[in-house]
């Protein structure tokens, strides 16, 4: 059993707590709206004690229930007051500190949310059915104010200031936090306010919840979205909880319109994948104003593939075209497979009869989807090497073998065509095959590699251009041969450089003269 015990105790050895501020404005502590009770005090006395619980670092209490009898009584100029005390923890002064608060009239459901919220973390084992009997409440109404503890911020704000009703909070609640703040943003820029309740769930049902039972995915389906796992087994939906969504006629209504949108879209990327690859007879079906998935225009690129465009190419009933079937990659038929008809202009590109052609075309889309997989490692390889910390300057790992061979494949592919045959014919070089092609790479000799050096250096760095970089660094090769006669050549373009300035100088003289002639 608890300590409990009654007696006066003094007004300046009590300290307030700041819990009874989230259940009462501070209107009410005012002395005027206090006046009458200080009064009554004056002549009456306190005739109901307040509860306190005591410190046991010092002689001080904290009060529990009775604030204003409490500041009612300093206003009366009271020296002491009647308290129970209890000899209670913390947390169970907490919650009959609430439990106290919660039994007022005017007790903002805001605030009853706060207080159920803090009782349940404080005893795990409480059940909001027994929550419910304890405050003599529905366990709908129970968990409906628990709910409204996920308002975003700008809603409590709106809802405390009497902007808005208990209906749109109980509304907004459900949502995600993003389809609150979409939903608030439209009302208020269309009405100016947040309008009716009944204009907020027109809202929300059109633009926000989604019909799970439309789903174009499987609801059981965890592997789907892994973040979100299974529709069936998701808080989130207005069926997994039928005290708190007992309003909503469906069974099966979704509040986390992200989640949904991304579970349709991967649904329908791989409904895609798996008609490219295995159904061949599948035409792909879009219209004019819901443009398909960037993902899904990639895949049918790859493969060379193009959608059919409603009226444009086929209707959905029959004017004498042909019928096919198609998957629709868009619009709000997105993940469904249609028979449609096609135009009398448009070629048919499926052959649905024909066996041998339907497993043809799979094969050959087993194939491209190879070649699709080897480019995708190839491109996660080169951003992963740009991405490697050798490409720093200061990494201090020299050259690999690797890095040699593609160095020489450089090489190789600077030299023109005629080049390109007597190197591959000397070497032994075959580009048709990239393994054999690497090993030989890797493995010249010395010798080998000089005479692609030689060949490629002077096949694509001749010309005239001595002052260039290049042509610096083939000067420099052709003294270190140590056996071409540079001076020789030099001294020869000497000679003939004296000889031409010489008869530039003589042609000179002779103009210079002539001039001179016709002056005179």
């Amino acid at each position: 059993m608890e300590n409990q015990q009654s007696k006066d105790i003094s007004l300046e050895k009590i300290a307030l707590s700041s819990t009874n501020e989230m259940f009462r404005p501070k209107s009410e502590m005012t002395e005027e709206v206090l006046q009458d009770l200080a009064d009554s005090i004056k002549q009456f006395g306190v005739i109901q004690p307040i509860v306190v619980r005591p410190s046991h670092k010092n002689e001080f209490y904290q009060l529990i229930c009775g604030e204003r009898r409490y500041r009612a009584s300093q206003l009366a100029g009271k020296k002491t007051i009647p308290a129970m005390i209890r000899d209670v923890s913390e947390e169970v002064a907490l919650v009959m500190q609430i439990t106290e608060n919660m039994q007022r009239e005017d007790v903002h459901p805001l605030n009853e949310a706060k207080g159920f919220k803090i009782i349940l973390e404080n005893d795990k084992n409480l059940m909001t059915a027994e929550l419910a009997l304890r405050f003599g409440k529905s366990e709908t109404y129970i968990l409906q104010r628990l709910k409204l503890n996920a308002l975003v911020r700008e809603a409590k704000k709106a809802f405390l200031d009497e902007r808005m009703l208990l209906g749109h909070a109980m509304i907004l609640a459900r949502l995600m936090p993003a389809d609150q703040r979409e939903a608030l943003e439209q009302l208020v820029a269309y009405n100016g306010n947040y309008g009716t309740v009944a204009e907020l769930q027109e809202y929300v049902d059109r633009q926000i919840m989604a019909n799970l039972s439309k789903a174009s995915f499987d609801l059981k389906d965890e592997a789907l979205y892994k973040k979100a796992g299974s529709c069936t087994a998701c808080p989130k939906r207005s069926g997994a909880s039928p005290l708190l969504f007992a309003d909503i006629i469906e069974k099966d209504r979704c509040f986390d319109k992200g989640c949904f949108f991304t579970k349709c879209e991967r649904f329908l990327v791989n409904r895609t994948r798996q008609a490219i690859e295995t159904e061949p007879n599948l035409l792909f079906l879009t219209n004019n104003n819901d443009a398909p998935l960037e993902k899904i225009l990639e895949m049918l690129n790859d493969h060379k593939l193009k959608p059919i465009i409603e009226y444009n190419d086929f209707y959905d009933h029959n004017q004498g075209g042909s019928k096919v079937k198609g998957l629709w990659i868009s619009g709000r038929k997105a993940g469904q497979v249609a028979t449609v008809y096609l135009k009398k202009e448009v070629k048919e590109a499926s052959e649905n009869g024909n066996v041998k052609v339907v497993v043809a075309k799979i094969q050959e889309r087993v194939v491209r989807g190879r070649e699709l997989d080897r480019e995708k490692v190839y491109a996660k390889v080169l951003e992963s090497l740009k991405a490697h910390p050798t490409q720093k300057k200061t990494h201090e790992q020299k050259m690999i073998k690797e890095e040699e061979v593609f160095l020489w494949y450089v090489i190789y592919d600077k030299a023109r065509f005629s080049t390109r045959e007597t190197l591959n014919k000397t070497l032994g070089l075959n580009l048709n095959k990239p393994e054999k092609f690497y090993e030989t790479l890797k493995n010249l000799t010395p010798e080998q590699r000089a005479f692609m050096l030689r060949k490629v250096m002077l096949d694509q760095y001749g010309g005239n251009y001595p002052t260039t970089d290049y042509g610096y660094i083939i000067r420099k090769i052709a003294e270190a041969y140590g056996d071409i006669d540079i001076k020789g050549f030099e001294n020869e373009q000497a000679e003939i450089r004296t000889r031409r300035e010489q008869r530039t100088q003589e042609r000179i003289k002779l103009l210079q003269k002539n001039a001179k002639a016709v002056k005179s």
